[in-house]
Order: C-alpha cells, then sequence, then structure tokens
C-alpha cells in the first residue's frame, strides 16, 4: 500500500473517529426517543469502522481523538462512555494500563466523585481482554483507582506533562 493510500485512510479514520465521540454522550443517552436512531447510527459506524480498518487502527484513532479532545471531566467522560458503547472495553490494547491512566488522571484517580462509573465498565473489561486481571466484577476487594499498576502509570503520565 503505497503512503498516499495510507495517509488518505487514516485520515478518513479520524473523520470516523470525529463522528463517533464528538458528541455528548450523557445528551445522547439522555435524548430519549429523539436520539435512538442516532445512537443505533453511531453503534453501527463504530462497528463498520472496526470491521474495515481493523481493532489496531481504530484504537490508535481513538486515542488520538482521546488526547487531542479530552481535556475536562465532562470530556472524559463523555469519551469513556462511548468507548464502553462502542465495545471498546472487549479488545486487547497493548498498554491498558496507560491508557487508562490518561482517564483516570482528568478524573483525579476517583471517578465515583465525578459520577463516572463508567469507568469500572471500560477498565475492568481492558484489564480482563488483556490478561492482566480476572474475574474483576466479582472481586469485591479490587478498585481501579487504588490498583498500584495504576498509580504508578498516573505518575509517570503526571511527570512526562510537567
Amino acid at each position: 500500500m503505497n503512503l498516499e493510500r495510507l495517509k488518505a485512510m487514516n485520515s478518513d479514520l479520524d473523520n470516523i473517529t470525529n463522528e463517533l465521540f464528538s458528541r455528548n454522550a450523557v445528551a445522547v443517552l439522555d435524548g430519549g426517543d429523539a436520539t435512538d436512531a442516532l445512537y443505533d447510527a453511531l453503534v453501527e459506524k463504530a462497528n463498520n469502522a472496526i470491521s474495515e480498518y481493523g481493532w489496531n487502527a481504530v484504537f490508535e484513532s481513538w486515542c488520538g481523538y482521546m488526547y487531542k479532545n479530552c481535556h475536562t471531566v465532562d470530556d472524559a467522560l463523555s469519551f469513556a462512555t462511548w468507548f464502553e458503547i462502542y465495545g471498546g472495553h472487549n479488545h486487547i490494547i497493548a498498554e491498558p494500563y496507560k491508557f487508562l491512566a490518561y482517564l483516570y488522571d482528568i478524573f483525579d484517580l476517583n471517578p465515583v466523585k465525578y459520577n463516572a462509573q463508567i469507568m469500572d465498565d471500560v477498565s475492568y473489561g481492558l484489564l480482563e481482554a488483556a490478561g492482566i486481571k480476572e474475574n474483576l466484577w466479582s472481586d469485591d476487594s479490587y478498585t481501579t483507582e487504588t490498583d498500584p499498576e495504576l498509580i504508578k502509570a498516573v505518575e509517570a503520565l503526571r511527570k512526562e506533562n510537567v
């Protein structure tokens, strides 16, 4: 595949990613019947993107969107919600703690404080898919925000950004 074709594919995928994540998830979910068709169309578009471009390319695009556009609690909550809705938490990613650290840092390692319990779905799914943890939904003693590996990843991220 030539470089120009690859750039065009990445640009197309980034445009799809922007469409998938640019809407406030809470507003769409709270929109009732008025937003049901939009919700269904976005989920279908996400599934089609994964089928067409492959999970690795889609995840790279989604991460790029997150790093570029998610800087507030509301942004992070919306991104995490869409990520879970689109099934991203069910896929294997290379560095789940690094990915999660970005979001958990925005939530000050306390997503419950910001009504962001969706982070349990995202983190449990990613850590289980990667084979790092097992049976997190039935382990009442585990919380991602107190996981030493996540805390290390958040601290490393904070040092990078100083």
